[in-house]
């Protein structure tokens, strides 16, 4: 895709996303606060950090699009890979907050079980708030995903995933809600949530800080791609066999190196040609092929190492 394509649909999420997570924040914080619903505000705290998460796709992708320099020849793709490492620290130290404060207040609610905490319209505000969010970073969830694999991009993905955890979290404050609203034992529902949302964040921010890892470690493409890299290969008459296949993530795009062997009794310039052709042919059935390089052996074995 094109650079001012992919960084105008970029742009677009991104702001779109930010302004509602302002919104739910506040209203989240707010209503948790009035309601005393500490999930909920752990919601509210959870929104708030989608701002950053945000700002950081935003940077991230707008220099992993920058053209090669000198200091750069192969481009600055593995800036978004690193956009989504960081995107993935945010998740975990979100989750290990949250998890102290759900923690703790189930330690209080413990050593204070006999305490009672009247339900009047504040709680079922905050109630209203929670499915609101629910709704609402459910619809940021698939609005940011769609657009992650239009364009592909591994940090727009990351981030829609964020959104995802933010609309779980919003279910977690909504049973925290529902639990204070019945009273009694079920007020424990409320911190419960709360860490019961922080094992997910955290479980879903080290997913991605190992898919971003991958990317940066030049781990090879799934089989599924090489399988098609083969079928395409496999087109030519004038290939007699694939001596080697080698993938590796570069970012979110790949850089392939294939050794083919074709008939001793072609010319260079005839063998020049159907390396030309196969190389523009991958190039051109795989937008997330950054680089593919051919080389050309000829008809004899080579020996395995």
């Amino acid at each position: 895709m094109e650079k001012d394509k992919y960084l105008k649909e970029i742009n677009k999420v991104g702001i779109t996303t930010i302004i509602l997570n302002i919104l739910l924040s506040l209203c989240k914080v707010v209503g948790g606060i009035l309601a005393f619903s500490s999930s909920l505000i752990s919601d509210g705290i959870h929104s708030a950090s989608d701002v950053f998460s945000t700002v950081v796709v935003l940077i991230g992708a707008k220099i992993s699009k920058k053209a090669p320099d000198e200091k750069h020849p192969f481009g600055h793709e593995r800036f978004e890979s690193i956009g989504s490492i960081i995107l993935s620290f945010i998740l975990c130290a979100t989750a290990i907050v949250l998890g102290y404060t759900g923690v703790k207040s189930i330690i209080e609610y413990v050593n204070n079980s006999t305490a009672v905490r009247e339900v009047d319209f504040l709680t079922y505000l905050a109630l209203g708030f929670a499915i609101l969010s629910i709704l609402v970073k459910g619809w940021m969830f698939i609005y940011t995903y769609r657009v992650a694999k239009k364009i592909n991009s591994s940090i727009l993905k990351a981030d829609a995933f964020h959104h995802l955890t933010d609309s779980l979290s919003s279910f977690g404050s909504l049973l925290g809600i529902i639990g204070l609203i019945i009273g009694g034992m079920w007020s424990i529902l409320d911190p419960v949530a709360t860490v019961i949302i922080a094992i997910f964040i955290l479980k879903v921010g080290f997913d991605i800080a190992i898919s971003a890892v991958n990317q940066v470690v030049d781990k090879a493409a799934p089989q599924e791609f090489e399988d098609k890299v083969r079928n395409i290969i496999s087109s030519f008459k004038e290939i007699v066999r694939v001596n080697s296949l080698k993938t590796r993530m570069f970012g979110n795009m790949y850089y392939l190196e294939i050794e083919i062997a074709i008939d001793d009794n072609l010319t260079v310039k005839e063998g020049h040609d159907i390396a030309k052709r196969l190389h523009d042919k991958i190039e051109n059935e795989f937008e997330d092929v950054k680089h593919c390089m051919i080389h050309i052996d000829p008809d004899i074995e080579i020996p395995e190492d």
